[in-house]
């Protein structure tokens, strides 16, 4: 391939004098030729433009028009469909408080209702069931307390049972008490499987809010989809004696609200106030039995979406999921709900694209026409630029060949020496700048070759040097406690850690070991400086406090001596930052002791992180003879200690700006970090590090150590 290219190349210049010769000739055939041909393509071009202007203009204006009515009418439809759906469920909840408001007074009221089933399967009938552990004896009381609601119950509900599925009172013992057309068999079968109404959403919803709440869309005992409305119920005391609940089936919203027509392939569909479908044309229990919530803000292009209906807005966006598509919604005041109509765009467009490529099409016919006729000017101009080229192209063949033969001689020359043979020399006499530059390459080679004998030393020392830096950073990685769990076989803690170094090597560490069976000793520090020096120096520090710790059980007392063993012989000035711990597992006394290192956070359990009061200390090997003090705090199960180095909150972000303090531990009281498995609020810190410094250098080690006491 590479001769052939070569080949390709010889004569180039001879070629490219041709033509320039053969360009002056035809300039000024080509001058009147381009005059003609000039004013024809300006007509044509003119044509083309206009009816290419009018066509876009006129589907512009009138996509615009279909727009606006689209948004006009999707705007009042939702508003019209959020207020008819807010007069229901403000009707449900209504219902819901005034069967509340007569079952809590009636509640200590005695009757004997006919509880006789037989015959009146799928009949609404009144029926009561318990949980398991209820005496008979209190059994009969419950009954006895709340038979009078049936009177209450059955000519209020009678009478809409084509919005409601079922109505029940489930008291604080156990004891519920339903209305509805569910048979006897099924009912009781509910508690002899262990069936609790205190465990159900609606009840323990409607006693936190103690107010009418609406459920999340759901599947009930009996495999229906639906949404329930719930209130306590209290007496005229104010006593709190359980809660009424009524259901809504999806099914039923969908016939009522949802299903309605929205254009061709439109449709309308509600969320909670957490952006849950409520209620949607597909929305159903699917045929395997199962039902999935689904989040409307996790579906593609529906976040903004999602934002402004849950604020309770109304209005109207252009979202693009898998298509472009028109949302028009309104809130439902009752429940914060919110109610959406979706219309596809290309929908509403398309009567403006059909007429734009009518257009487009009458356009094309014409442009065809004037393009036959340009051909055969074209043509003609073709056949007389020939004839002059040929006469041309012979008459500078010859004295182009007299330029170009210098030029071969140069190209031969450095093909030669780009071969590699450097002692090759271009012997060139023109007396012009060709002479030049073969002098000129000459001497290039001689400082090339010169070059090349320097380049293969420096090439040699740099490898060498990095195959020394991954050595040095794999001992360095070794000799960090890196497998995890460390102690599989103790359950009293856990504890994860990682470095990330800026270099190869780098001058953080962190270390944990038990020096007996009850003590488990936590360090971690950060040596000044980068590089080979910190990492050396880093070794020695960990080996000293490691051995230390061996025969002292004092933090304090461990620094105190390591920092005047590191201050002999620190000719290099080199000091450490460092924290050190150890955990008392039987008691859960943490003793711990600071040499200038950061603070760490510290969690109890039930609470969040705050800063761990340490006394700051002096750095090691900073000043012989400093004395260390110990201070302790003790631990209880799910507490956790997280210790880091400052390159963590002195990571930088391309403005340079800080990751700081405030945003550490704001990042770990986070909701989805606060209880996390510890090795997974690492990696989280770790990428929320990585996700602020948005791709700028790191510029110091990044360590984090995170010990969590199980036990």
């Amino acid at each position: 391939m590479t001769s052939v290219n070569k080949k390709g190349k010889e004569g180039a210049i001879q070629r490219k004098i041709v033509r320039l010769v053969l360009s002056v000739s035809l300039l000024a055939l080509l001058t009147s030729a381009l005059v003609s041909f000039a004013s024809i393509q300006l007509a044509r071009s003119r044509m083309i433009d206009s009816s290419s202007d009018l066509g876009g203009t006129a589907a512009t204006d009138s996509e615009q028009a279909l727009i606006e009515q689209a948004k006009e009418n999707l705007i009042t439809e939702a508003a019209a469909k959020a207020d008819l759906t807010n007069q229901r469920l403000e009707s449900i909840k209504t219902r819901v408080e005034l069967l509340a408001s007569y079952v809590g007074p009636v509640y200590d009221s005695t009757v004997v209702i006919d509880d006789s089933r037989e015959g009146r399967d799928g009949d609404w009938v009144m029926q009561y069931g318990a949980v398991s552990g209820l005496s008979e004896e209190e059994l009969a009381d419950e009954i006895a307390r709340t038979e009078h609601a049936f009177y209450v119950l059955q000519p209020l509900c009678g009478q809409n049972q084509d919005e409601i599925s079922s109505v029940y009172f489930a008291s604080d013992s156990g004891f519920m008490l339903s209305y509805d057309p569910n048979s006897a068999d099924e009912y009781q079968q509910l508690f002899d499987d262990g069936y609790d109404p205190r465990q159900r959403d609606w009840y323990i919803n409607a006693l936190d809010e103690d107010d009418t709440v609406f459920t999340q869309t759901y599947l009930d005992v009996f495999g229906r989809l639906l949404v329930t409305c719930a209130t306590p119920v209290k007496t005229l005391s104010g006593e709190t004696v359980g809660v009424l609940g009524m259901d809504i089936l999806i099914e039923d919203i969908n016939e009522a609200i949802v299903n309605a027509q929205v254009g061709e392939d439109g449709y309308a569909f509600l969320i909670d106030q957490n952006g849950i479908m409520i209620s949607a044309p597909n929305l159903k229990v699917g045929p395997d039995g199962n039902y999935k919530q689904v989040d409307l803000g996790e579906q593609k292009g529906f976040s903004v979406v999602v934002e402004e209906m849950t604020a309770g807005q109304s209005g109207f966006l252009e979202a693009q999921a898998d298509e472009p598509l028109f949302v028009s919604y309104a809130p439902v005041p009752a429940t914060g709900w919110s109610l959406g109509m979706v219309l596809p765009r290309e929908e509403v467009v398309a009567p403006a694209s059909a007429m734009y490529d009518h257009i487009m099409s009458e356009t094309d016919e014409v442009t065809e026409a004037v393009s036959s006729m340009t051909a055969i000017m074209l043509a003609f101009f073709a056949v007389a630029i020939v004839a002059i080229v040929l006469v041309v192209m012979a008459a500078t063949r010859v004295q182009s060949r007299r330029l170009t033969d210098p030029i071969r001689t140069l190209t031969h020359g450095a093909q030669t020496i780009g071969a590699g043979n450097l002692d090759h020399e271009i012997d060139l006499h023109t007396g012009d700048e060709l002479e030049i530059l073969g002098d000129t390459i000459n001497h290039m080679t001689v400082s090339l070759k010169e070059y090349m004998n320097n380049l293969a030393t420096i090439t040699a020392d740099r490898e060498r040097i990095a195959a020394e830096l991954n050595v040095a950073a794999t001992i360095q990685t070794s000799m960090l406690p890196c497998i995890f769990p460390a102690f599989p076989e103790r359950e009293e803690f856990n504890i994860y850690a990682d470095m990330h170094p800026a270099k190869k090597v780098g001058g953080d560490f962190y270390d944990f070991f038990l020096s007996d069976p009850n003590h488990l000793w936590v360090v971690i520090a950060d040596v000044s400086g980068k590089g080979v020096p910190a990492a050396l120096f880093m070794v020695i520090t960990k080996t000293l406090i490691k051995n230390q710790a061996g025969f002292s059980g004092d933090p304090g007392e461990v620094l105190t001596v390591v920092n005047n063993q590191l201050c002999e012989n620190n000719d290099a000035g080199m000091f450490v930052t460092c924290f050190v711990g150890v955990l008392d597992v039987p008691s859960g006394t943490f003793t711990y002791a600071n040499a200038g290192h950061n603070a760490p956070l510290l969690y109890h359990s039930g609470k969040e992180y705050q800063w761990l009061k340490a006394k700051p200390g002096f750095v090691l090997a900073g000043l012989e003879g400093m004395q260390f003090a110990s201070e302790k705090i003790d631990l209880r199960r799910g507490d956790r200690l997280l210790l880091y180095t400052d390159g963590v909150t002195e990571a930088l972000d391309p403005a340079e700006e800080l990751y700081g303090e405030d945003r550490l531990i704001a990042t770990m009281n986070r909701a989805d970090i606060l209880h996390a498995p510890i090795e997974q609020v690492v990696k989280a810190l770790q990428d929320d590090i990585h996700a602020f410094a948005n791709g700028a250098e790191q510029a110091d080690d990044i360590t984090i150590l995170l010990l969590e006491i199980a036990g």
